[in-house]
């Protein structure tokens, strides 16, 4: 049952991993790219979803990571 948590648990971390690149992918794309102040505001608002979205990326690695020791600790 452990392995397969584990296994669970690593694909989710490599799928945050892959999330993360895309995103900071498109975050450096829109900086590359000029654009006009809608496009400016709407930006503004997906990186602050993004940064949500992240921060509830490292909480689910951070839970991972405590149900990882403790699995090791038994």
């Amino acid at each position: 049952a452990a392995e397969e948590i584990k296994a669970v648990v690593g694909r989710r971390d490599l799928d945050v991993i892959s999330f993360m690149k895309v995103s900071l992918a498109r975050a450096e794309l829109k900086r590359l790219t000029s654009f006009n102040h809608e496009e400016s505001e709407s930006a503004k608002l997906e990186a602050l979803v993004a940064a949500e979205q992240h921060l509830s990326a490292f909480k689910v690695c951070w839970i991972d990571s405590k149900l990882f020791q403790s699995l090791e600790a038994h």
